[in-house]
């Protein structure tokens, strides 16, 4: 008689909505969770040729194509970019056959205005992409930052944490850490190095603690740099404004950050409920420890942030409505990951004591939040989905994101108020705006000014279409 194969504990066995319906993840299967499969979990070896290796370096990602939008333009700073590592003490672990603590050490990547001199050679950063039968293959992004370059002095600079999603690494957005770096802002994006599911009981465990350490993560960094401000001869901690504190994160980061943010969790939530009760504390006892920290937080950005959708829905309605961060979030409108309608726009729709944009790429699923696809992955469609977007030309997507996000840091943590018409933009759909012309006229690519009242802040006339920006602002009570 055949012994019959061992279950997951009922903790491990998740179920999500997803493009099919209801699906319980166990031993009988795995399907797609709704957040970052489509770029976390379609694994595949990357192709590299003869020809791939002859080609040329690519563009750094930070470098904004020269249709981007007015405030994608790089910043005037150097950079410079080296490595930290912060303990994460007594921290739940998951597993199929079981739960145990341990101290967890988290990397990240900081990218900083820097001292440079002419010449310096720039670094780049090397990735392997690996599937679930272990093979994988190689690629490398280029880098605008000088590794471990000497921190400017005489200064501070807002601190910006950016957290990845579902397998994501530190140096997925790069085309955001370093064009932020290069405006005046220390960056620092985490690699929490999530578990790569390798079988059917392995899925649900590394989700479960994804969804245990994101804030958490998230915190422990930023309680790190934040004592390290405090430290008059820590170069890099002399350089950074710990009362000036913005988040960024993608889809389980966006999940993440809002938490650490102070948007507190629903204990009764579908999927929180499913945690075994030692995961499910600490993650609720990390969220009230953050309290303190969260209050100086300044801005947020979420980009396809997990977390709404009904059946993973993490937050009440009466949370949503009490947050006071200043928020702007991101996304397709036919994001089929997060679920767009059902979801993300259900959060903002629910928000209102804060400062609110929702900026929606049309016709864009969930892949508005990463690096384009690397030349090596030209070759193989599964590869090239990890990244690419169906219609969008993603360096498009990145530039009109440095755009917005520029404008939304610089007014919340810098206090610029001119940043404020970027946001605030009419008509709520781009292709709406009008900038009316004389006979024969032609303005060569300028972008638009208080000049075009009709048309979006900083777009070139004709190039503001496929977006839609709606905006809220707190409600008196």
């Amino acid at each position: 008689m055949k012994a019959r194969p061992s279950r997951p504990p009922a903790w491990a066995r998740f179920r999500f909505h997803g493009p099919g319906g209801h699906e319980e993840l166990d031993e009988r299967m795995i399907k797609p969770l709704p957040c970052l499969l489509m770029s976390g979990l379609l694994l595949v070896a990357l192709a590299q040729s003869a020809a791939h290796a002859r080609l040329a370096p690519r563009q750094p990602y930070a470098v904004p194509p020269v249709d981007a939008p007015e405030l994608a333009a790089l910043g005037s700073y150097a950079i410079g970019t080296q490595s930290i590592a912060v303990d994460a003490p007594d921290s739940v672990m998951l597993a199929a056959t079981g739960i145990s603590r341990s101290t967890r050490t988290i990397r990240a990547r900081i990218w900083y205005p820097a001292e440079v001199a002419p010449g310096a050679l720039r670094t780049s950063f090397a990735h392997r992409l690996p599937k679930p039968d272990g093979t994988g293959g190689d690629f490398v992004i280029s880098s605008l930052a000088v590794d471990s370059a000497v921190p400017l002095k005489g200064r501070r600079f807002p601190l910006v944490v950016v957290s990845h999603g579902y397998n994501g690494w530190d140096t997925f957005m790069t085309w955001l850490t370093e064009n932020l770096a290069s405006k005046g802002y220390v960056v620092v994006a985490i690699d929490h190095a999530d578990q790569r599911a390798t079988g059917p009981t392995a899925l649900p465990v590394s989700f479960g603690n994804v969804l245990i350490h994101r804030a958490r993560d998230v915190r422990l960094v930023l309680d790190d740099l934040i004592r390290r401000a405090a430290v008059p001869r820590d170069p890099l901690g002399h350089m950074i404004d710990a009362a000036q504190i913005g988040l960024v994160g993608y889809s389980m980061g966006g999940f993440g950050v809002l938490g650490a943010a102070g948007l507190d969790y629903a204990p009764a939530s579908p999927v929180l409920d499913r945690l075994p009760p030692p995961a499910r504390a600490q993650l609720l006892e990390s969220q009230t420890a953050g309290t303190s920290l969260a209050a100086r937080i300044k801005a947020v950005v979420a980009i396809a942030p997990f977390g709404g959708s009904p059946d993973v829905r993490v937050w009440s309605e009466a949370a949503l409505g009490a947050f006071t961060k200043p928020v702007l979030i991101i996304d397709g409108d036919q994001d089929d990951i997060v679920d767009a309608t059902g979801g993300v726009r259900w959060m903002f729709e629910h928000m209102g004591a804060n400062e609110r944009h929702f900026l929606l790429f049309q016709n864009a699923r969930h892949n508005v939040g990463g690096n384009p696809p690397p030349a090596e992955a030209e070759s193989d469609f599964s590869t090239r989905e990890y990244f690419a977007e169906p219609v969008w030309w993603t360096e498009r997507i990145n530039a009109i994101n440095q755009h917005f996000i520029t404008a939304f840091l610089d007014l919340n943590l810098k206090g610029d108020e001119s940043k404020r018409a970027y946001l605030d933009v009419m008509p709520p759909l781009s292709r709406d705006g009008t900038w009316p012309l004389a006979p024969f006229q032609n303005v060569g690519g300028k972008p638009a000014s208080s000049d075009q009242p009709s048309y979006w802040r900083g777009f070139q006339r004709r190039w503001a279409v496929g977006l839609e920006m709606r905006s809220g602002h707190p409600t008196i009570r």
